[in-house]
């Protein structure tokens, strides 16, 4: 039996948590997109928060049975069972550790790279609009756009790198924690159901997470194409 992997990798990018500020030029059909996108991105923060105080509740329940076990006459013969599933544990999270760190590192070098012209550029794109200026407009719009083109062509490939190196190497570590967790259900029925209920409550957070993320990322598209469809510029922050 095998566990949902979003216990291991958060499922959506900290810039859908981020602010979608009106503007007193939007139209009404983007004042609506921005409006609908606000709301799935508090739904998803919602759901995660939600998710995660379950989850964590059954591991309070999972612990307090662990610490009773342990004090029982089981307890010795626990500890020698699942020992050598650790020693597992520990070597598959750090194989996988290892094998990320050379990823993460380059994937942060190109953020800091392109930071403080990204963040020129937004400033560049506000300071038009606020001013009213088209030409500049046109000007930063073209620029954030060209740059966010760079930094995507760097990342990018990192990223799916990134993907596949903790997919490869996850299935070590749910295979391990399973182990643990079956060989301690042999010593403890109550044990055992709480296991099988973490399974599913995390598999419903997992699909909800799935969903609320594709609302997100619908509701950014919609945002954008109703900024194309008003002539506004698409680089806008709420979509940065």
């Amino acid at each position: 039996m095998t566990r949902p992997t979003f216990l291991i990798q958060p499922l959506e990018p900290r810039r859908f948590l981020s602010a979608t500020p009106m503007l007193a030029s939007d139209s009404p059909e983007v004042t609506d997109a921005r409006e609908a996108l606000q709301q799935v991105t508090m739904d998803l923060r919602h759901d995660r928060f939600a998710g995660r105080s379950a989850i964590f509740e059954i591991r309070g329940q999972i612990i307090e049975e662990l610490q009773k076990l342990y004090a029982s006459d089981k307890g010795d013969d626990a500890r020698a069972a699942v020992e050598p599933l650790y020693k597992d544990l520990r070597a598959a999270l750090r194989a996988q550790g290892e094998a990320r760190m050379d990823v993460l590192k380059d994937l942060q070098a190109i953020r800091e790279k392109f930071g403080p012209t990204l963040r020129a550029d937004i400033d560049a794109v506000w300071a038009a609009k606020r001013s009213g200026d088209d030409d500049a407009l046109a000007e930063a719009t073209k620029k954030i756009e060209a740059d966010r083109k760079d930094l995507y062509a760097e990342l990018n490939p990192l990223k799916e790198k990134l993907k596949s190196v903790t997919e490869d190497t996850s299935e070590a570590i749910m295979d391990a924690r399973t182990a643990i967790e079956d060989k301690l259900a042999e010593f403890s029925d109550t044990l055992k159901d709480l296991f099988a209920k973490l399974r599913t409550k995390a598999k419903d957070v997992e699909q909800t997470l799935i969903a609320d993320t594709k609302a997100v990322m619908d509701a950014r598209e919609n945002l954008r194409q109703a900024l194309e469809d008003a002539g506004e510029s698409t680089a806008d922050p709420a979509l940065a």
